[in-house]
């Protein structure tokens, strides 16, 4: 996948024009979810977004927690846990002065209603994952992603707060890609992490992660777009994230149609 040269022209022109103070690194406190074990292209992804974190070095040490619904993960670092130890980890963030939270959640999603974790098929609502960071993070800087199939509705409503960016995989309405055998990630967390590798400001990441989704959804001939949401928040406009590079994700085999949701 490919992001176009001239959204990633005009990404690099909003990043000269932030202020030095809007690239100050905010030291990040992590949780990391995969919640299903049906498919390994969740694990996949909490797991290169955990290595680029850490390699990056813009983690409080010690506090990247995966989760993951495959047992076989926890020799990789993984804590087993469904949305319970989901909920508990985001509780127990507590960042400090300086520090944020990051949340990456990634599974299947359920229209008009969330991401659905297996087994058990418990759904965390927005408003649920609201009140979740009101507790665990406060007004600190908040970065969450959701992904999954229509997970719009996580970038709008009491989600939608100042001190939240929110990304998510696909408008309310409709389904994301890449779910399937003989993918290593689903299309919008591959085009995330790819978009990280440069870093800059979250409006350039928004931006390129968008263009490329369109432009794999394009090439694999599927239909309707997910057109990704997402929520800038007005206290979190200038904030910028270091390159986060990582190795290169092989390669899907032929094109196919598949839902995350």
């Amino acid at each position: 996948m490919r992001i176009p040269r001239l959204l990633v022209a005009l990404a690099a022109l909003v990043t000269l024009s932030l202020p030095a103070a809007a690239q100050t690194a905010i030291r990040w406190r992590a949780v990391l979810v995969a919640g299903d074990p049906s498919l390994p292209v969740w694990d996949n992804a909490t797991r290169a977004m955990a290595e680029r974190l850490t390699a990056a070095n813009i983690v409080v040490p010690g506090q990247v927690t995966r989760l993951s619904a495959r047992p076989q993960e926890a020799g990789t670092g993984a804590r087993p846990g469904g949305l319970q130890a989901a909920i508990e980890a985001i509780q127990g963030m507590r960042p400090a002065a300086g520090e944020g939270c990051l949340v990456f959640l990634t599974m299947h999603g359920a229209q008009n209603a969330g991401l659905v974790f297996v087994p058990g098929n418990q759904v965390l609502t927005p408003n649920l994952l609201d009140k979740v960071l009101q507790l665990g993070c406060g007004a600190a800087p908040t970065l969450v992603v959701a992904s999954g199939c229509f997970t719009g509705d996580f970038a709008t409503g009491n989600m939608a707060r100042d001190n939240r960016v929110v990304l998510t995989a696909a408008r309310p309405d409709r389904s994301s890609f890449g779910c399937g055998a003989g993918f290593e990630l689903t299309v919008f967390d591959d085009c995330l992490l790819q978009s990280l590798e440069q870093g800059g400001p979250m409006l350039g990441i928004r931006e390129r992660t968008r263009a490329c989704v369109s432009a794999e959804e394009t090439r694999r001939r599927v239909s309707p777009p997910s057109e990704p949401a997402a929520h800038l928040g007005a206290a979190m406009r200038a904030l910028a994230l270091p390159p986060m590079p990582g190795a290169s994700s092989p390669a899907p085999p032929a094109p196919r149609r598949s839902k995350t949701g």
